[in-house]
């Protein structure tokens, strides 16, 4: 049996859970592997999984040492994003070593795509069993894990493409439009508040911030202490970025947008919501603090940030560009 038939094996276990539509097993570079379920059209299948690639690649970046899994959530659907980890056994350690890939748990991530109602928390617990066995057929497989895995010519391409289940293509049409917004005193005294409100009502925060489009910081409270300026900017940055490509990736398979995202790791939670053109984003230790109970309280702060973005965007003038008046009258004699 070829290994890409004993992936689909344990990939069609994942895919007999209640309200699993798809996954997909990529490579970090985002080169598919094996899939079940049904798809949309040839183009899409690469597009898909260079998308869910590149939110898994940022994830790493936020989380280098302790990501569990990355849940975007959106009208339609949720996605989850997850790593393969390492199986702990000696002898398969033994292999690894021989690939140089020890203590190297980013080679490999999993898709899932399911119903909106679904606990994909949950899912991701049940389907841990079948993750390391297809960790174990990987790495037992004798392939070299240094991607790309699989050539990617022509014919393996076409052969890939083949063993997906297609749905037919859909004509869509999408309009970008431009925005900016101007932070008054006021707004910025307002959205102040609701972040220092924050910072009293969960006591593991860490960090908490509201970024505007291009990933710049409008209103941020830091408590911790490992946690300086210069780096809260990277990973206002990144998370703008995250957020970004994971609407990209829901609009490629559910044609939705993504709403939010949590980032479960082993010692935090980091959330990021989409207010508009804005992020609100927020890590918090796992101490003392519940999902579920953070998934209730979050969503008001939430909507006092978008209320007063809206304000703000509804107020905001619409003078036109006058180089006049940031540069003064020039007098040329």
């Amino acid at each position: 049996m070829q290994l890409t038939e004993k992936i689909k094996i344990h990939l069609d276990q994942i895919k007999q859970l209640k309200g699993v539509e798809n996954a997909v097993l990529t490579q970090r570079d985002g080169n598919p592997i094996q899939s079940t379920g049904v798809w949309f059209s040839k183009e899409e299948i690469f597009n898909v999984c260079s998308a869910a690639s590149a939110i898994f690649n940022v994830g790493i970046h936020l989380h280098p040492n302790d990501l569990k899994y990355i849940l975007i959530e959106g009208k339609k659907a949720k996605i989850l994003i997850a790593p393969l980890n390492n199986p702990l056994h000696h002898s398969l350690n033994k292999i690894l070593e021989k690939q140089g890939i020890v203590d190297e748990n980013h080679e490999f991530f999993i898709a899932i795509t399911a119903h909106p109602n679904v606990n994909l928390g949950g899912i991701f617990l049940q389907t841990n069993e079948c993750l390391k066995k297809i960790k174990t057929t990987l790495i037992t497989s004798g392939e070299s894990f240094k991607p790309p895995l699989i050539e990617f010519n022509h014919k393996k391409v076409n052969q890939i493409i083949n063993g997906f289940k297609l749905k037919e293509e859909e004509n869509t049409n999408q309009i970008l439009s431009s925005f900016s917004l101007s932070l008054t005193e006021d707004l910025s005294i307002n959205l102040r508040k609701i972040l220092n409100d924050i910072s009293l009502t969960l006591p593991d925060l860490n960090y908490a911030f509201l970024t505007i489009e291009g990933g710049f910081i409008a209103s941020k409270v830091i408590k911790s202490n490992t946690l300086f300026q210069e780096e809260l900017d990277k990973v206002s940055a990144m998370s703008y970025s995250l957020f970004q490509t994971a609407n990209r990736c829901a609009w490629l398979l559910k044609r939705m947008n993504a709403e939010n995202i949590v980032i479960d790791c082993e010692k935090s939670f980091q959330f990021i919501n989409g207010l508009g053109k804005s992020i609100f984003s927020i890590e918090i230790g796992k101490a003392r603090q519940k999902l579920g109970l953070l998934r209730l309280i979050l969503p008001q702060f939430s909507k006092k940030i978008s209320f007063l973005l809206k304000r703000a965007s509804k107020l905001q003038s619409q003078e036109t560009f006058n180089v006049k008046s940031l540069l003064g009258e020039l007098i040329i004699k």
